[in-house]
């Protein structure tokens, strides 16, 4: 018999398909097994909330790195009184929005619409769905680029990420190096990104070094390296 997480899984990974009903049938019986299980709760108002609106198109919120829990040493402290100094973060990440200052001109739509995705995003944030909750401000913003409040959500979401997925990394000047043999990454079913930068990987350069030489925001860089780190390509 599938388990809360699974069945949550197989929800999500129902509504990417399109089959709402699936997914919802999937969200319920989660809910059924663990009453108190809040990602089941969150995801099943959402998905409802949404076809409400007449919009059930979420995408789906990728893994948050913080499943597995945090690293032994981060390399951005999160003081337990302050909460994340976002100005250091900033400063320390070379952090560039993955949604641009200004987007084109929004479609019309209607303000229930994104007032539904904001609750979503404020929702998913509270959760420690910061994968989830930057995929709903990302929406937000390609619709209504001056959004206050997306924008704030935005920085939270991008610096988050960024420190949690680079505490997997240990020290920025650590030298990952490849745990694989090259005859079997050419089975790997990596995308271009990640492959470019695995291609940089020789025993030399440091995690600083990949930063700069990925060519991509700073989020996707600690994002597939994070990754590839998890699934033993590198060490």
């Amino acid at each position: 018999m599938a388990g809360v997480e699974e069945l949550i899984d197989q929800g999500v990974r129902a509504y990417a398909r399109g089959e709402v009903a699936e997914a919802e049938r999937r969200f319920s019986e989660a809910l059924a097994l663990d009453p108190r299980s809040e990602r089941a709760s969150a995801y099943l108002r959402q998905l409802r909330a949404f076809r409400d609106a007449g919009r059930p198109d979420r995408p789906t919120p990728a893994p948050s790195p913080w499943d597995e829990g945090p690293a032994s040493a981060a390399t951005i402290v999160i003081d337990p009184e302050e909460g994340l100094e976002l100005l250091a973060v900033e400063e320390k990440s070379d952090i560039r929005s993955l949604v641009p200052e200004r987007a084109a001109e929004p479609h019309a739509r209607s303000k229930k619409e994104i007032d539904v995705w904001m609750e979503g995003a404020r929702e998913l944030f509270a959760l420690g769905d910061f994968s989830g909750s930057l995929e709903m401000i990302e929406k937000i913003l390609r619709l209504e680029p001056d959004h206050a409040e997306a924008r704030a959500y935005l920085r939270q979401n991008e610096a988050t990420l960024i420190a949690m997925y680079e505490s997997k990394l240990g020290p920025l000047t650590g030298v990952p190096r490849l745990a694989i043999s090259p005859e079997e990454v050419m089975w790997l079913n990596l995308d271009h990104r990640a492959g470019f930068l695995l291609a940089q990987v020789d025993g030399t350069v440091n995690y600083d070094e990949l930063f700069a030489l990925s060519g991509l925001p700073r989020l996707d860089t600690a994002r597939i390296l994070a990754s590839l780190l998890a699934d033993g390509v590198i060490r």
